[in-house]
């Protein structure tokens, strides 16, 4: 039995932000599953044709994946670093369940993104755990503000933020606020005006991108010097903001949260039906 994990990012043509927010992650898996063969694969095509043209080859998924079904691996599982469901993670799941019974292949799956589950039936609070072992740790005070700003899309992934906003407001941490780049909900719908959910006027405002990596696309977006980068329109706005210029990817307790998708992954615990839900029949 040849067992392989393949780690799949969106990915980065930035050397320093590969490093710290995707190698590191991967480093982290290696190093939790050492009996696994641990592989590192990119989804987008035009970020791995700059880096060949660069010199640097990192495969697609599909490249991977076929190389793996090559070398003879029996069982390959495979985990996306992708924030959430929706587009970009459909189209990566199509493109490795098609490769199911190829080779000499006997178990092929693959987990889920960072946030994916809401607690339904026997499943797990991806978005309430994201609370607890990350949010909560920033330990941004009560009399701030934090502005969590993610990418964002036309999917239904979108969701999402909002999704982390509900649960976020139900915890009791009005204080904190979560944004898209493109798409909504944007800035101007959740924190400008701040005070608009409780009242309250933060000291200052926090912004953390909800992002694994911090490209230069999204650093110009959040923190450039342009008149509508996120953190010079709540300038204007009239309140001090303060970045926190850090991706998800550095933070070790995101790499274990990773850590604990591939594990359920392997273990297929929330791929089965629930037990208390009745067969379904095997009719044509």
């Amino acid at each position: 039995m040849k067992q392989a994990i393949l780690v799949v990012a969106f990915g980065s043509t930035v050397d320093s932000a590969r490093e710290q927010n995707i190698d590191s992650v991967v480093k982290y898996i290696s190093k939790s599953f050492p009996d696994y063969t641990v592989k590192l694969a990119f989804s987008s095509r035009i970020i791995v044709k700059r880096l060949r043209e660069r010199g640097i080859t990192i495969p697609t998924e599909q490249g991977a994946l076929e190389q793996l079904i090559q070398d003879g691996y029996t069982h390959v599982y495979v985990q996306p670093l992708h924030f959430t469901g929706g587009e970009e993670f459909d189209k990566l799941k199509h493109n490795i369940l098609a490769h199911e019974g190829e080779g000499r292949l006997e178990v092929l799956r693959v987990g889920r993104p960072l946030v994916y589950y809401m607690a339904q039936e026997e499943h797990p609070d991806d978005y309430q755990i994201l609370i607890d072992r990350f949010i909560k740790s920033l330990n941004i005070s009560g009399e701030d503000g934090l502005l969590l700003v993610g990418h964002g899309g036309l999917g239904s992934g979108n969701s999402s933020y909002g999704n982390l906003q509900f649960k976020l407001i139900r915890a009791g941490f009005t204080n904190v606020r979560v944004a898209v780049l493109e798409n909504a909900p944007y800035i101007t719908d959740v924190a400008l005006p701040w005070d608009w959910l409780d009242g309250k006027r933060p000291n200052r405002i926090y912004v953390h991108p909800l992002l694994l990596v911090l490209g230069d696309h999204a650093q110009n977006d959040l923190f450039g010097d342009a008149d509508d980068s996120v953190i010079n329109e709540i300038a204007a706005a009239g309140y001090e903001v303060e970045p926190i210029n850090s991706a998800l990817g550095e933070y070790d307790v995101i790499h274990d949260i990773f850590r604990q998708h591939v594990q359920d992954c392997i273990d297929d615990i929330y791929g089965k039906r629930s037990a208390h839900r009745p067969a379904i029949p095997n009719i044509k």
